[in-house]
């Protein structure tokens, strides 16, 4: 076995990241059962730097001591493992040829934070073919010097272990060097995962000029995001528009659509209404008994409601699409909510109820109509 330590310099740990180990795994192929894992890199922040070790098989047996000297490392601490593509691949790969080797390593216990998991929903919304790691880096701007894909090392290897080049051997370590860094570079990335997980801070609110089809005019709501966006975003739907600020990149503002019109309250509870046609309303029994027979009758589902007129700004909806989910918030226990008609999808509120001190949930609906405008803009990309 050979191994390879490297400090690299580091002038300030990135915060929350104390407990990450960075790890990639090289092997001679994908099945678990039938394949030789001849390299493993792993990294790690220090107060001298970013620690940076790998464990090679140099001479194609020696698999169990680079497994041994790796779980050395995982016992030390509480690690947050950090991969690319590793809950599919690496994680259950070493749990195998820990079994097969007959050596004791929980490895699935430890939390795991996967690059390729977590940045899946923005794949389309960055009009990525792959989204492999080497695009991501792309992305963020990033060259790496090495050239080779995992598959195209594997006859490297085999070509090593014959003839012992210090060439080949550089390519095999380089590539799973610049897998390691290229990880610890895309930490910024982290800010689109934390846009779903994190408090969104409402900022401010003023008149828009864009024109939606449908609604009567629009504002812009500019809000703070729980860490400052990697690359610019600018994403332009039908149902409401995203950019960020040029200067901070921190700051996102939304543009929607409102509705300056009279829309309907529908309550629940029907069978404790009456509907009165006349004056196209609802009330309860314990009023509409003092009405006379002949103007009210039973409400229905798609009759009971009350009219009110006012300013009126979409909800998001409630579904799972291109890996976003926006769950249903519970926004009618803080105000009424209203439809043009009853089988239509889409709620609204106030605008003042939206706005309001009262209303807890901001920061939940910021962040849903945010989930919203990207699934838009990603199925307009289909």
């Amino acid at each position: 076995m050979l191994t390879i330590n490297k400090i690299f310099p580091q002038e300030k740990i990135p915060e929350k990241t104390e407990s990450f180990l960075f790890f990639d795994i090289e092997t001679t192929g994908f099945s678990r059962d039938n394949t030789i894992l001849y390299l493993i890199g792993c990294g790690y922040f220090a107060e001298e730097g970013f620690q940076f070790i790998q464990w090679f098989n140099d001479d194609g047996t020696s698999e169990e001591e680079i497994l041994l000297a790796f779980q050395n490392i995982l016992v030390k601490k509480d690690w947050q493992l950090v991969t690319f593509n590793g809950n599919s691949f690496d994680i259950p790969y070493l749990k195998r040829h820990y079994d097969l080797n007959e050596l004791t390593c929980d490895i699935e216990k430890y939390p795991s934070l996967d690059f390729y998991q977590f940045l899946k929903p923005f794949q389309n919304l960055f009009q990525m073919t792959h989204g492999k790691q080497k695009d991501w880096e792309q992305f963020l701007g990033l060259n790496r010097e090495d050239k080779y894909d995992g598959g195209q090392l594997i006859a490297v290897y085999k070509d090593y272990l014959m003839s012992k080049d210090e060439d080949l051997l550089h390519n095999l370590l380089l590539h799973n060097e610049d897998d390691l860094l290229g990880m610890k570079y895309l930490l910024p990335l982290f800010s689109y995962r934390q846009i779903f997980l994190e408090d969104i801070t409402l900022q401010g609110i003023a008149p828009a000029n864009k024109v939606f089809e449908r609604g009567n005019g629009s504002i812009a709501i500019s809000c703070r995001l729980p860490l400052p966006l990697p690359q610019p975003l600018e994403v332009s739907t039908p149902i409401g528009d995203l950019f960020s600020d040029k200067k901070d990149l921190s700051i996102l503002t939304i543009t929607l659509p409102f509705v300056e019109d009279v829309l309907k309250h529908f309550y629940k509870d029907y069978h404790n209404y009456y509907y009165l046609p006349k004056e196209e309303r609802a009330i309860h029994k314990s009023v509409g008994c003092y009405v006379e027979r002949q103007y009210r009758r039973a409400a229905k589902a798609s009759t009971c409601y009350v009219k009110k007129e006012g300013i009126f700004l979409p909800l998001p909806k409630a579904q799972k699409h291109f890996g976003i989910q926006i769950e249903n918030y519970p926004y009618e226990k803080t105000f009424p909510l209203y439809k043009r008609e009853y089988k239509e999808l889409r709620w609204f509120a106030e605008f003042d109820d939206v706005f309001s001190e009262k209303n807890t949930g901001i920061s939940v609906y910021l962040r849903d109509i945010i989930k919203e405008l990207l699934i838009t803009r990603m199925e307009c990309d289909l």
